[in-house]
């Protein structure tokens, strides 16, 4: 049990060591992100517009850009939000793979540290129903690979046109050893799981014990008489 016990501890340590290293910002891609667009659009426009648009059971209604495209995007109470063309009130959603992997590149921009110059390309798009293992949200969603240094995966809401998640291979690593310093091996989320904390409690009881025995190993006979 000792041996067990102190293999995680050596994970812990490990963990830790790797999750302070990498930056959390090259961790979340943020570093790759390019700067949103603000959009707007005047109220007699919108109102205008909603008039063409089934706005039953209605929650939010917001303004924004996908792929260079003015959309407004509708927020109900029940189902999946849907964007909007913002001069022709058409249906957009779902979106196809070119929008996906037009918002995927507009997303993206190199790093100060990579030639800046280089162009970006896709290497593949898919449309993804199962969990790929660093995406653990609502599906489908589009997964658009993308040629970078990292190994970047962009995620794309097939409903709204919005980035979902940045992944890279940094992501990857601190991901293993996130999941091996909180002891989740499944969902990789679960801070307070049971075998954590037993994990944890008997490590400690370990430690204090440990002090104990050296006390007797080392304390003069003497003075333990």
């Amino acid at each position: 049990m000792g041996l067990l016990v102190g293999l995680q501890i050596i994970f812990w340590f490990v963990g830790g060591l790797v999750m302070t290293v990498i930056p959390l910002d090259l961790v979340r891609g943020e570093v790759n992100m390019a700067e949103g667009k603000k959009a707007s659009m005047p109220a007699a426009d919108l109102s205008a517009l909603l008039a063409k648009i089934d706005t039953e059971n209605l929650d939010d209604v917001s303004v924004r850009e996908v792929a260079g495209t003015m959309v407004v995007q509708l927020s109900r109470a029940e189902g999946a939000d849907q964007i909007y063309n913002g001069t022709t009130g058409e249906l957009l959603s779902p979106i196809g793979t070119e929008v996906a992997e037009k918002v995927a590149l507009s997303d993206f921009r190199y790093r100060t540290d990579v030639d800046m110059n280089a162009e970006i390309a896709v290497v593949s798009s898919k449309l993804l129903t199962e969990e790929p293992g660093d995406f653990r949200r609502a599906l489908p969603v589009w997964q658009i690979l993308l040629d970078d240094p990292d190994g970047t995966r962009i995620y794309v809401s097939p409903d709204t046109g919005q980035v979902l998640a940045r992944r890279n291979d940094y992501w990857r690593v601190f991901d293993f050893f996130w999941m091996l310093h909180i002891m989740d091996y499944e969902d990789r989320e679960d801070f307070n799981n049971p075998l954590l904390i037993i994990t944890t409690l008997t490590a400690t009881l370990f430690v204090l014990t440990g002090v104990i025995l050296l006390y007797f190993r080392f304390w003069p006979r003497r003075k333990r008489r």
